[in-house]
């Protein structure tokens, strides 16, 4: 910390900057200053509040990447305000952001700050404590998101019980108020989804290029000391970190993934490989999530690629379908049910476990924090070992573990179609395997974990979000990847010796759940097969799907870690 402490000392405002300048705080995930508060006014007229808290980053066993990436570039962002002409007061505190700022405001007699609405609904509620007991604080809209709470009424309206958020409609109406891949109030290509046409598998059919890497200076390898020093006990590694943690690196990211990986991403967008696992994805969602890259700029970049011919229009949209649809869908979703809390009276919940229950009693200031618990389908099983790296003999989930501890990062297949698909099937708590995701990629926040887990993954919000379960079993796995071709289950066999348990974990979940999923339309297919089978198979279902769940709890897990 030393060389970081050293440079940032500079930027230390005087009195004068204190009185004379507007004062800005700076959130942990809205390093920008190409919108928002930060681009209204010149520099010299501007300073900005960032606090780079313990207590937060010891709340859960954060990914140590996750951390590093986090941390590096809420430093790095320092530094260049600073050498733009930004009085910057850099602020360590073993506390929250909202007592670190209230602290601070105090002792350096800081103005009214300044502050772009958190996206984070945990932000929120620590900045109002914060200003219940004295902070001075005004927030302003975030200019980062595309949408604005009155587009998404005017597509929903209010929430209530019941109603149905089937993303289709939102995206739609997104692309008609924008105008992007639109022409004459039509969709470019006429249809405004191209998803049918990007499901290839993955067989080589054009090379990956190599991905450029981001070595590490030295203000971030600082970082990195620290966060092996202060949390080690936390998940993954900070081993071959090479993710951008400065603006210009974050700017040639991007600008390798619009010429190299979006021209060929859309057929290829669902594919999986263990040797290519990043394909043609761009993995720029944590660059975006902390506010370094703007969804508005990609946009127009892609659409602008689609129009001169050097994108084919379903890979950008595919993409785009991303940006201004998924994710301005999801952190609408997740602000109007209050991280799904308001789901409490209408869909079954989860009954916390003991470790949970210990949690809570041994931190009760705590308890506005815990996430919401919505079981539609009764999962409450604990999150089994293989999560953690324990090998389960399952090709495909050791695999994306392995990856996921190493990077904090797959593509969304693998997150929705082996690591959620399997806590589905075999009914591990939608809760625990919520918070595993939290902490362990490095792109997660509340407002797209929780509604993505819970409400897509799962189906634990009772199809507030889905229309079906996203299951699947074994063939699925097998079409979409090579990861069955080396692995010690057969993926064309559901039971016996040698047998895939995902099959069998497929077929006892509709079994399970035919009460309620029995009379969905999308449904009817899977549920015909399953009538058709006799009761001898479907013992034997039964059996091998037992034996998988029974084998994948036998190993003892590691208990998630507090500060």
């Amino acid at each position: 910390m030393q060389t970081f402490s050293a440079r940032i000392a500079t930027a230390q405002p005087t009195a004068e900057d204190i009185a004379g300048r507007r004062w800005i705080y700076v959130p942990y995930d809205r390093f920008t200053d190409r919108t928002g508060p930060l681009a209204e006014q010149g520099a010299q007229a501007t300073g900005i509040v960032i606090v780079e808290s313990t207590a937060k980053a010891m709340r859960r066993p954060y990914h140590r990447k996750k951390l590093v990436v986090l941390i590096a570039n809420m430093r790095h962002f320092a530094l260049e305000q600073a050498a733009r002409g930004v009085a910057v007061l850099y602020h360590f505190s073993p506390k929250s952001h909202g007592q670190g700022l209230l602290e601070l405001q105090r002792a350096r007699g800081l103005p009214e700050l300044v502050c772009m609405t958190p996206a984070e609904r945990e932000l929120r509620l620590d900045l109002a404590t914060a200003i219940e007991h004295g902070l001075n604080m005004r927030f302003v809209a975030d200019t980062t998101w595309l949408s604005t709470l009155d587009d998404f009424m005017a597509v929903y309206g209010p929430y209530r019980h019941g109603r149905s958020y089937v993303m289709d409609r939102f995206y739609r109406a997104m692309r008609q108020k924008t105008g992007i891949l639109m022409h004459n109030a039509k969709p470019v290509g006429g249809q405004f989804s191209f998803d049918a046409e990007n499901r290839l598998p993955y067989k080589g059919q054009v090379p990956v290029p190599i991905a450029p890497g981001f070595a590490p200076d030295e203000i971030t390898r600082e970082v990195i000391a620290m966060v092996d020093t202060v949390y080690a006990d936390h998940f993954g590694t900070t081993e071959s970190f090479d993710l951008p943690c400065t603006q210009a690196d974050c700017d040639r990211m991007w600008q390798f993934a619009l010429t190299r990986l979006l021209p060929h991403f859309g057929p290829f967008e669902d594919a999986m490989r263990d040797d290519e696992p990043q394909l043609f994805h761009s993995k720029t969602s944590a660059l975006v999530n902390l506010g370094r890259l703007l969804p508005a700029a990609l946009i127009g970049d892609v659409a602008t690629a689609a129009g001169s011919g050097s994108i084919p229009m379903a890979s950008a949209e595919g993409f785009i379908r991303q940006l201004l649809g998924w994710r301005e869908f999801m952190r609408h979703v997740h602000q109007q049910t209050d991280g799904y809390r308001l789901l409490v009276d209408h869909v079954p919940q989860e009954r916390p476990g003991p470790a949970q229950e210990a949690s809570s009693s041994a931190y009760p200031d705590e308890e506005a924090y815990r996430g919401a618990r919505p079981s539609a389908l009764g999962a409450s099983l604990p999150l089994p070992a293989a999560y953690w790296g324990v090998a389960s003999g399952l090709r495909c989930v050791d695999t994306t573990v392995a990856q996921v501890i190493a990077e904090g990062w797959s593509h969304h297949i693998p997150r929705l179609m082996v690591l959620s698909n399997l806590a589905t099937l075999c009914g591990f708590s939608p809760r625990e395997l919520t918070d595993w995701f939290w902490f362990a990629y490095v792109d997660a926040f509340d407002w797209v974990v929780e509604p993505n887990v819970l409400g897509m993954s799962t189906y634990a919000d009772g199809g507030l979000t889905a229309t079906k379960p996203y299951v699947s079993g074994a063939a699925y796995i097998n079409r979409m990847s090579n990861l069955c071709g080396r692995c010690q289950f057969d993926p064309k066999k559901s039971t016996g010796p040698g047998s895939c348990p995902f099959t069998a974990l497929y077929w006892t979940f509709l079994e399970r759940h035919e009460p309620v999923l029995g009379g969905m339309f999308r449904m009817q297919m899977p549920y015909q097969t399953l009538r058709r089978k006799s009761e001898a198979e479907r013992t034997g279902l039964r059996q091998r799907a037992a034996e998988a769940i029974e084998h994948l709890q036998s190993f003892p897990r590691p208990e998630y870690k507090r500060g």
